[in-house]
């Protein structure tokens, strides 16, 4: 089999290095082998050449078939940042998805990911959770200050078309429609959740998937995705797809969680819970690379803080015991019990009996150019 050219994923966590050549879209580093090196010593010369950096634990992943050629496959760890060393390199950066505008299809990169080691983010099945959702998070006085936040950077109004893309069992987008008026339809990949906002209220839900949505281009005026990117594999697609269902000068809103809210959130006292949602949710710097990228404009980043509550360990520890949050579902049924008693134990180590908490949320709002 005759080899032509070595190819590198360098991660730095789980994220890892791309390179946009000047001729080219985003790729990962790599190139030709010349004369008598072997494929590793081509790889760490063009991965030096296009980034500046060397790597290490550099580990042989096999041989991918891409597009009728063989290609070596490594992979390494790297850390700092790159500096490319030739002018063929336009720019580098680290990612954990892909940019939307990659030299070759998008599912070759996804399968070279997976030979070097990269996993699909653990999921939540929601189905299952949607039978007691409701109840374990229940209505609270947040909800308002949620609609508050939704129409306030969102720019809802009643007469915005709006599609709410992982809607759930519609706890956000009823909140909204019954505030402002505005006309929202939800989407959810759940059959059990839209089971459960239908009973609410029929006619406005569509079973689809945030990375493909079963809409027509340019058909509304607002998206809102809510605390839903964390579950998306490949979350530039989804915004890709939100982008082309939004009309010229449309508005998306995405609410997530900063990498440093998950540090220093309570629940990261229970033993791997902080490296799940670590890993889940994109940094808020990526996501708005990704979002100009693709060509929203007029970002603006926004943080709801709700005023602090005292609650009790004893109350917040039920909660966790019922896993009022998607991220306590992925811990594994063998480590659970064990996790939450560790996690009581440090929560009073910690905080004594009562602790003073509060809802933290980042809002990013973007617009469709005209």
């Amino acid at each position: 089999m005759k080899l032509k050219g070595s190819i590198v994923i360098a991660f730095s966590g789980r994220r890892y290095l791309m390179v946009r050549h000047s001729q080219r879209a985003w790729e990962f580093p790599g190139g030709h082998i010349d004369g008598k090196e072997t494929p590793l010593e081509a790889a760490k010369r063009e991965f030096f050449e296009e980034t500046g950096l060397e790597g290490s634990e550099w580990r042989d992943c096999g041989i991918a078939e891409l597009d009728n050629e063989s290609l070596a496959l490594f992979s390494c760890r790297v850390s700092g940042k790159s500096k490319p060393t030739t002018d063929e390199i336009a720019e580098a950066g680290y990612f954990t998805a892909p940019p939307m505008n990659l030299s070759f299809p998008r599912t070759e990169y996804f399968r070279l990911l997976e030979m070097a080691g990269w996993e699909p983010k653990k999921k939540t099945d929601y189905d299952i959770a949607a039978r007691d959702f409701d109840r374990i998070r229940g209505k609270t006085a947040t909800d308002d200050k949620w609609a508050d936040a939704i129409m306030c950077w969102g720019k809802f109004e009643a007469d915005t078309r709006v599609l709410d893309i992982g809607c759930g069992t519609g706890r956000h987008s009823l909140c909204v429609m019954e505030v402002c008026g505005a006309e929202i339809y939800g989407i959810d990949y759940s059959a059990g959740m839209l089971e459960k906002a239908n009973a609410k209220s029929r006619g406005t839900w569509m079973r689809g998937d945030a990375a493909n949505l079963p809409v027509p281009d340019r058909t509304f005026d607002r998206a809102m995705i809510i605390l839903v990117l964390q579950h998306v594999d490949d979350e530039p697609v989804a915004i890709s797809e939100a982008f082309r269902v939004l009309k010229p000068g449309g508005r998306i809103l995405i609410a997530t969680v900063s990498h440093a809210r998950i540090k220093r959130h309570i629940t990261r006292l229970f033993p791997g819970l902080a490296k799940i949602d670590l890993d889940r949710f994109m940094t808020v710097p990526e996501m708005k690379w990704h979002l100009r990228n693709q060509g929203f404009v007029g970002l603006g980043q926004h943080i709801m803080r709700t005023e602090p509550s005292t609650e009790r360990v004893d109350d917040i520890v039920e909660r966790f015991r019922r896993r009022y949050i998607s991220t306590l579902a992925l811990v594994p049924e063998g480590d659970f019990d064990s996790g939450l008693a560790t996690f009581e134990k440090l929560l009073r180590k910690a905080y004594g009996d009562t602790v003073e908490t509060h809802v933290e949320i980042t809002f990013i709002g973007a617009e469709k150019p005209i």
